[in-house]
């Protein structure tokens, strides 16, 4: 695992390398599941910066995978 301290999307990266996001028993992803949230909550990347929506990503896909 590479070190990328204030690189939310590498972060993510690293931890979708390793194999630690799970699918759920319906198949989905924490990445499926963030998608959704954003398309029922209004999280739109169009509407946030770069890098803000980045941390939300892997906020919730972290909350979800329980650790990093």
């Amino acid at each position: 695992m590479i070190i990328c301290y204030g690189e939310p999307d590498a972060i993510l990266l690293n931890l979708v390398q390793t194999g630690k996001v799970p699918s759920n028993e319906r198949g989905h992803t924490a990445l499926d599941d963030f998608n959704h949230f954003c398309a029922y909550s209004g999280c739109n990347p169009a509407q946030l910066s770069t890098e803000a929506y980045a941390w939300a990503r892997l906020a919730f896909v972290s909350a979800r995978v329980g650790k990093i």
